[in-house]
């Protein structure tokens, strides 16, 4: 498992390359959650229910480069969280959300999305441990990579089973299975399936610092849209194998910083696309400083190819950055602000092999700035602003746009 301080921001880097809508707010870091040293977190007891509501308003909803439309748009949520004991040493985690987001203008994107996971934290003896895990999320397809106006919700599923095996008191050795798909609900195209097997050795210190390396097989379908005669697309699937030798490293010195990441060579080759194989470095890493025990400052670095549902390309190669601090005032009062740049090189994109540009590259840069202020314990008000923009070598594909977005959290 990941230590606690590593925030969602490090496994984003697998996320859509367009950001969550209400992500600023979302991830606001209060002081109550833990994450600033001045502060112990709020003791976690066996279950958790929530429940939110905001409103956001969006400059250009579409993502398109001229006459985009603004909306305004409006959600409700709820969710819960509880950790038991079931037997012996062997535990259960369910967790959950779920949330309806309302459009004021284009009720037509109206839409339900959802969160489950389901965590068996096993243990046997003193030196096995593991988790067997199923995740299941559905949201809407991000707009920017879809080029439709048109509603475009997007399912993602994984069962993940993993071990690890302490044969000393500072040397593991884990492996671990993964098995998981994704699809867009209107496209002709059935789930792409990929499966994955890992293993690896750690060592980890007493202080919990821990260095390791990994090797990752993966086995997987990629989407492939080419251009038809007469206009259009046609779309079909195409294997792919992956192979990843990875070294990783959780590093804490003392208060004051913070280290997470993993560096590897990733070679990725297709059975009948062989043009848009893939050999390189791929890294994903986190940095935190921590001068004071109320600021904390973080730096990102990523370099990973990803196929994902939202795009119409076989993969995309993003390689990018984030620079962000944090500011807890007061224990009630907390300021963030953000930037992130990032280059991607889309392999396969139609329109571009129909513009005969090769490769489609784009760069996204996005600037968010965020306020909380904790009313009182477990409740919760945020404010986000967000200003992004997009270049692009394919014509048509740059935009810009701007977030302004409020919400409110109780938890109980």
């Amino acid at each position: 498992m990941l230590p606690r301080w590593i925030p969602a921001s490090l496994l984003l880097a697998l996320a859509p390359v367009a950001a969550l809508a209400f992500e600023t707010v979302d991830r606001l870091p209060y002081p109550s959650d833990g994450r600033f040293p001045a502060w112990p977190a709020d003791p976690a007891g066996p279950w958790t229910i929530f429940a939110y509501g905001g409103a956001m308003y969006d400059s250009n909803l579409f993502r398109v480069q001229t006459g985009g439309e603004s909306d305004t748009v409006a959600r409700v949520g709820f969710g819960g969280r509880t950790l038991n004991r079931i037997v012996g040493r062997q535990r259960l985690l369910l967790d959950g959300y779920g949330e309806y987001n309302d459009y004021n203008d284009f009720n037509e994107i109206d839409h339900f999305a959802y969160g489950l996971r389901a965590d068996w934290l096993w243990e046997l003896g003193n030196q096995l441990d593991g988790t067997v895990r199923y995740a299941r999320r559905k949201r809407l397809g991000d707009f920017g990579e879809l080029r439709t106006p048109e509603r475009t919700m997007v399912s993602e599923e994984a069962v993940i089973v993993d071990g690890n095996y302490r044969f000393s008191p500072n040397w593991r050795i884990f492996a671990g299975a993964e098995h998981a798909r994704d699809k867009r609900d209107n496209d002709e195209l059935e789930w792409l399936n990929r499966t994955s097997l890992r293993g690896g050795l750690r060592y980890r210190t007493p202080l919990a610092n821990e260095i390791g390396i990994e090797v990752v097989g993966t086995r997987g379908e990629a989407r492939v849209d080419v251009p038809a005669v007469g206009g259009g697309e046609v779309s079909f699937v195409d294997d792919y194998d992956q192979t990843e030798v990875a070294a990783t490293l959780a590093y804490v010195l003392g208060a004051q910083l913070r280290i997470n990441g993993r560096v590897g060579q990733l070679e990725r080759s297709y059975d009948n696309l062989p043009a848009r194989d893939f050999s390189g470095v791929s890294y994903r890493a986190l940095v935190e400083w921590l001068p004071t025990t109320r600021l904390i400052f973080s730096l990102e670095g990523y370099r990973v190819p990803r196929s994902l549902a939202d795009v119409t390309a076989t993969h995309v190669i993003t390689e990018g950055g984030a620079l962000g601090v944090s500011w807890a005032a007061t224990f009630k009062l907390v300021f963030s602000a953000r930037y992130i740049y990032e280059d991607l090189v889309y392999k396969g994109d139609p329109d571009a092999i129909r513009l005969g540009l090769g490769d489609r590259e784009d760069t996204v840069q996005t600037w968010r700035f965020g306020a909380g202020w904790e009313i009182q314990r477990h409740l919760q008000i945020g404010l986000g602003y967000d200003y992004g923009e997009r270049t692009s070598n394919l014509p048509g594909s740059g935009y810009d746009y701007e977030l302004v977005m409020l919400n409110v959290r109780w938890e109980f």
